[in-house]
């Protein structure tokens, strides 16, 4: 082997009057780099320390695995949600698999062209849509200041809608402006954690007592009999419930020729009587309409027909005589109680009260 030349003092000299330059250039560059590895070691620290427990780092697993999941579904494909996750398509893939093998289910079904849902993914991802959101309000509620933001899919009929949340909306939406509201409208009676709806908004009797369901009433108010001035100088003014039998009653009811009953109470006297009439439907909006154009009398809330009433479009029929009282409710799953989207829309309908 060659023999390595000696190292001359003044070669060494050399060398050593030269450090002071070169390290002006690379100090810099190792305290940037230190500082980096401190805090990669801290964080590996940190999570070493919340990871601890095989409990904690399971449920942070699974919720891991679950957000994958819902965004795989919601996207259509793996690789979309992979995408969005800015992960590989194997980290993905091997998510859903660990998810399917704890929970000793197929939940996706998976070929080259698309991604389909089994029932046991579908009745997952309805839960697990809802726990996401609860970790997220959860975390918004304890930031102090934070801003309402994220989605709330609502439920409501067309009257209510039109009539009650609309009309509301814009400043709902001008005070929270990352608050996405969808809102769905529907007169039919839903499941909310089927139909994957947060708050639904309806009127009548209250729900019955839910472990699982919140019921918060809005406000109360009454049905009224309204009929337009025309329909009343062409075919009378009923003076007594008894004679509504002998009138076109438009009813709000799903399609059937069984006579309808209305129940109208005066004081601490209450009649029952059965209606007919040439049209129901299901939707109180249309029959506000039906009405002013003078065809039959009509059963309405008086929320629906204060205006009405105060321009003279309808008049009231049997003032003394109304329908036992009846409120208006927000109902949602208990699991999004102090929810800080359904506060904040909750927040924007206290002005809500009967006309």
């Amino acid at each position: 082997m060659p023999r390595l030349a000696p190292v001359t003092r003044a070669t060494a000299l050399s060398i050593f009057m030269g450090l002071p330059r070169c390290w002006g250039e690379v100090a810099p560059r190792l305290c940037a780099s230190a500082r980096r590895l401190g805090r990669l070691r801290r964080r590996k620290a940190s999570l070493r320390g919340a990871r601890g427990s095989p409990r904690v780092a399971k449920a942070m697993d699974l919720l891991s695995q679950m957000a994958t999941f819902v965004r795989g579904v919601e996207s259509g494909s793996l690789s979309a949600a992979a995408r969005e996750q800015r992960i590989s398509l194997a980290a993905v893939s091997r998510q859903i698999s660990a998810l399917e093998q704890d929970l000793g289910a197929t939940l996706l079904l998976r070929s080259s062209r698309r991604l389909s849902v089994t029932d046991a993914g579908r009745r997952w991802y309805e839960r697990a849509v809802g726990i996401l959101r609860e970790v997220d309000d959860a975390r918004a509620s304890v930031r102090e200041g934070a801003e309402v933001h994220g989605a709330l899919v609502m439920s409501a009929s067309v009257t209510m809608a039109s009539t009650l949340l609309v009309p509301r909306l814009p400043t709902l939406l001008r005070r929270h402006p990352r608050l996405l509201i969808d809102l769905r409208i529907e007169d039919r009676l839903i499941d909310l954690v089927s139909d994957g709806v947060d708050l639904a908004i309806r009127g009548g009797a209250p729900p019955p007592d839910s472990t699982t369901l919140v019921a918060q009433p809005l406000f109360r108010f009454r049905r009224l009999v309204m009929a337009s001035p025309a329909y009343l100088r062409e075919r009378g003014i009923p003076r007594d419930p008894s004679d509504l039998v002998r009138h076109d009653c438009l009813v709000v009811a799903p399609g059937s020729s069984v006579p309808l009953r209305w129940v109208l109470v005066r004081g601490a006297e209450e009649r029952a009587v059965e209606v007919r009439g040439p049209l129901r439907t299901t939707t109180p909006l249309l029959l506000r309409d039906l009405a002013r154009g003078g065809a039959g009398i009509a059963m309405l809330p008086s929320w629906l027909v204060a205006a009405d009433c105060e321009s003279g479009l309808l008049r009231r029929v049997l003032p003394e005589w109304e329908s036992p009282p009846t409120a208006l409710w927000a109902m949602y799953s208990t699991r999004l109680r102090g929810s800080p989207r359904i506060r904040a829309f909750l927040d924007g309908l206290d002005t809500l009260e009967e006309p």
